[in-house]
Order: structure tokens, then C-alpha cells, then sequence
């Protein structure tokens, strides 16, 4: 993981929002990423779309601001996690780096562009799609979560819209979970937070009802 400055990145277009965080899209200049989604820092003028995550509110970064960085630092850790970086071969979502705006100083992750995700890919495609396509993107979200759970990370916050669509190329399509931000190790220490079993996590349709 690595930090990059943000005069790196032109053509900022905001595309999603949230109660915590922006969403935008972003061309990185003088990239370091290549084709395989590997760092190389060999590279030289390579331009790369991304995605890129800003944290309302994060200049006095706090743990909780950097929980989703650690969630995935534990996981890549991992010897399970497989080749963390290489876009074909993992389930979840990546973070390429960091970076911050130089204005308002808030911490900004940069992850990989996708332009869609399972909520957009049942409802447009749904018909379009044969069972062996559907099959396959539910096998991949089982092996996803199956590394994450294998780590002892619990995610919480699991739904349609955290489920990203990529089209790695034109014969492989791959579904990988992301938004680790309310994920926490299932053998962490609640000592820190006494009411942690009263808290709830996600979004009301994926929440269950007890």
C-alpha cells in the first residue's frame, strides 16, 4: 500500500455518497498499478481509472477513521488471503493506497474503479444473464467471505450495494465484496466498548430482525 500525492489524480467526478464517506472517480497519472493490479514501481506515464474513497470529517484521523485500513492490513496479512493484490485472484476488493485532500486534509483511500454492483447487476441485467453466470457470482461472493471469516474478520455491514460487479476483462467477470469500514475481528477486545452488543450495523432491508 502505498501514498500518493493528490495532484496524481485529474478529472474528479463525485459518484456515490454516504453518511461517512464520498465516492469519486478519478484518472491516477504516473500510476503504479499495472495491468495485473500489482504495484510496479517501475512504471513510467501510465494513467489508471480508480476509485477514490474520502472520509468525511477525517483530519484528526482516529482509530475509527483508520478501521478499515487495519481491517484489511489484518486481512492481507494473511496467509489466507491469498495474493491480496492481484485483482484476478481475490475475492475482495483492494486498496491500492492512500491519499489526502489538501484542503479540507481528509484521508482519502484509493481502491479500484468498478461501474457496477450486484444491486445493478440483478435488476439490469437479471434477464440477460443465464443461471451458470448468477451461480458463479454467488460462488464467488461464498469464497469471499469465506477468506474473510477465515481471518476471524466479521464484516456487518454485508449487502447488495457492498458487493462490487468487475468486469476484469471481456471473458471474466468477478464479484468482490467491499467496504470494510464496520468490519471488526471476531477476537477483538470489546473492553473499549461496553454497549457493543446493543449497536447495529448496516442498512435496515439486510438487517436481521431479531
Amino acid at each position: 500500500m502505498i501514498f500518493v500525492p493528490y495532484n496524481k489524480f485529474k478529472n474528479i467526478e463525485l459518484i456515490g455518497e454516504g453518511g461517512f464517506s464520498k465516492i469519486y472517480k478519478a484518472t491516477w497519472i504516473d500510476c503504479k498499478i499495472s495491468d495485473d493490479d500489482t504495484i510496479d514501481y517501475s512504471l513510467q506515464n501510465k494513467s489508471k481509472i480508480v476509485a477514490l474513497k474520502k472520509l468525511n470529517n477525517s483530519k484528526n484521523i482516529t482509530s475509527k477513521e483508520l478501521n478499515e485500513l487495519k481491517i484489511f492490513y489484518h486481512y492481507s496479512l494473511s496467509g489466507k488471503s491469498s495474493v491480496i493484490y492481484n485483482n484476478y485472484s481475490s475475492f475482495v476488493n483492494q486498496y491500492y493506497g492512500i491519499t489526502q485532500d489538501p484542503i479540507t486534509q481528509d484521508l482519502i483511500f484509493i481502491m479500484p474503479y468498478y461501474n457496477s454492483d450486484l444491486t445493478h447487476y440483478i435488476t439490469k441485467d437479471f434477464f440477460n444473464n443465464n443461471w451458470y453466470h448468477k451461480l458463479d457470482r454467488l460462488n464467488e461472493i461464498i469464497n469471499g467471505l469465506t477468506k474473510v471469516h477465515g481471518v476471524n474478520i466479521i464484516h456487518r455491514d454485508l449487502h447488495s450495494g457492498n458487493i462490487l460487479i468487475a468486469n476484469l476483462n471481456y471473458f471474466c467477470i468477478r464479484a468482490k465484496i467491499c467496504d470494510l469500514g464496520t468490519s471488526k475481528s471476531a477476537t477483538e477486545n470489546d473492553d473499549n466498548n461496553d454497549n457493543e452488543e446493543d449497536n447495529i450495523y448496516g442498512i435496515i432491508p439486510y438487517v436481521a430482525p431479531e
